[in-house]
């Protein structure tokens, strides 16, 4: 056959078995004829072929190779091409940073976590109960879901096994309020689909629609109690760990208005656990970005403390006493107030030396702060522990958002300058942001069990605080890693997500405004990301 004939017989779109066999297929379709003779399924298409992957193999690439006319050249050229992999080793179970840009290539996408497999670990189920159980007269998978939630949910809420809220206080009401019941079947259905039993979506769902609708029935009749308020609550704690949707602040707003507005409560000791959880979740999430808003917000946030309870003490709840979350929220409030102003305009000089004034007594208050431990608690050095993390946590989230102290002494006509401490009038020290990182790191890694959720407020402003250190940054990242295999909180996974973005336009140096700029000059901190205000941190 002459050349330019046979030339033209060549074709690209035969099936793949002629091809293999080098026979020029006849392209009948479906099936060509040679694979419909031999009852062979006939395949088509394109199949691309890398370079790096065609050298690996020892196969050749397009025209190079051993089908070259110049088989030396390319045997020269297929050595010097050889693929030659990093070594992976010293990466192996160590996390590799990679800063990206445009927001992660979507700014409204939410990342997936992947769960571990040993977060799948579920609660084995009781026994049947005896007739004079109170779960006997409930059907058999509320009765399995009220029973994780009492074995399986409840004893992590708490850092104390003898005073545990959930166990003492809200599980008996559930079993005089249906609303209640329905509430925490809710919140044991979701947190197992969260574990991967998907079995239980159906039934999350039916128990929070029936929570929602008793909840307005009672609201609407004016019969609001215990239970209600207590309905809210576990709503709310659903929403944080479903993946902190904004309708946990609708619950928490509607929360904090029961218990400021109810009469004088039955049971004291129900309403301060109340009073706790919705305050303390109101002042931290204030510290999740700069963007939030008054809509969601009150001021008066602070000002819901009995006037009975000891702010000194430490709660097992919160792993810190009422006067830290007080000051924290004082922080918060100051910075919004600064950030606000700064939209508009600059500070004028008596507003730089007022916020100064503020901020070195806020910061001299948490020097001098006394927690104290519960007196059912005397002998817990952990929970001691915790609560010194979360005050020098305080310390750096305040440098972080109002600046280093020692600026606004100097505004102030302060002389001391020192770079990693000084001796105020009181006899306290304040010390530079790099002892306060290294501190922090070091009392969470004595810690026995590292993995509480408690820790998650001062994971996030450490994550949150332009870590220079590649060692800092795997910390926190392993730290965070280590609470959802516990319990896979979606709280905790969008704490992961802030985290990760904050290292990555940190490390891209987009924050224009540092924690460095002088008072005086009216720059302020940029905290956080507005897409996630939203996080509970409590």
């Amino acid at each position: 056959m002459p050349r330019a004939d046979r030339k033209n017989t060549r074709r690209r779109t035969g099936c793949f078995r002629c091809k293999e066999k080098h026979i020029q297929c006849t392209e009948e379709y479906p099936r060509c004829h040679r694979c419909e003779s031999l009852n062979l399924q006939c395949v088509r298409g394109l199949r691309l072929t890398f370079r790096e992957d065609a050298i690996q193999r020892g196969l050749s690439f397009g025209r190079e190779g051993v089908w070259t006319r110049r088989p030396l050249r390319a045997q020269k050229q297929t050595q010097k091409a050889l693929f030659e992999a990093v070594s992976l080793q010293p990466y192996l179970n160590r996390w590799v940073f990679l800063n990206v840009t445009t927001s992660d290539f979507d700014p409204n996408s939410t990342e997936c976590l992947a769960l571990p497999s040993d977060a799948l670990e579920l609660v084995a189920p009781s026994p049947l109960p005896s007739t004079y159980h109170p779960l006997h007269a409930l059907p058999e998978t509320d009765s399995y879901l009220l029973d994780y939630f009492i074995r399986g949910i409840s004893p992590s809420c708490s850092l104390s096994t003898s005073h545990n809220p959930y166990v003492s206080l809200v599980i008996p009401l559930c079993f005089i309020s249906d609303t209640l019941r329905h509430a925490l079947l809710a919140v044991a259905a979701n947190q197992l689909c969260l574990l991967g039993c998907n079995q239980f979506r159906q039934k999350a769902c039916q128990h929070k629609d029936n929570a929602l609708r008793g909840l307005r029935r009672e609201i609407s009749t004016g019969l609001q109690d215990e239970g209600t308020v207590a309905t809210v609550l576990m709503l709310c704690f659903q929403d944080i760990s479903d993946g902190c949707s904004p309708s946990w602040i609708t619950h928490l707003r509607g929360g904090l208005h029961l218990i400021k507005y109810k009469g004088s409560p039955s049971s004291p000791s129900l309403w301060n656990f109340f009073r706790m959880y919705f305050v303390a979740h109101d002042i931290m999430s204030r510290t999740a970005s700069d963007d939030w808003d008054n809509k969601w917000h009150g001021d008066d946030s602070a000002q819901l403390w009995s006037e009975h309870d000891d702010l000194e003490e430490i709660d097992v709840l919160m792993g810190c006493s009422r006067s830290l979350m007080t000051l924290i929220h004082k922080t918060s409030v100051l910075a919004a107030t600064r950030a606000k102003i700064l939209k508009n305009r600059p500070l004028t000089p008596s507003e730089v030396e007022d916020h100064a004034r503020i901020t070195v007594n806020l910061h001299d208050s948490l020097f001098t702060l006394n927690q104290r431990l519960p007196s059912h608690s005397g002998d817990r050095t952990d929970l001691e522990a915790i609560a010194h993390i979360k005050r020098l946590a305080a310390i750096l989230y305040l440098t972080e958002r109002l600046g280093p102290v020692k600026e606004a002494q100097a505004i102030l006509g302060g002389n001391n300058h020192s770079d990693s401490y000084r001796s105020s009038p009181g006899g306290t020290q304040t010390y530079s942001k790099h002892h306060l990182i290294t501190s922090i790191i070091s009392s969470m890694s004595s810690l026995s069990n590292t993995n509480t959720a408690t820790l998650l407020w001062p994971l996030f402003v450490l994550g949150n605080a332009g870590l220079e250190n590649e060692e800092h940054r795997r910390f926190v990242l392993d730290m965070l890693l280590g609470i959802q295999r516990a319990r896979n909180l979606g709280s905790v996974r969008r704490t992961i997500e802030a985290v990760k973005h904050a290292f990555g336009t940190k490390g891209l140096g987009l924050v224009v405004h540092g924690a460095n700029k002088m008072l005086a000059q009216g720059t302020q901190t940029e905290w956080g990301n507005a897409r996630f205000r939203f996080i509970s941190l409590a």
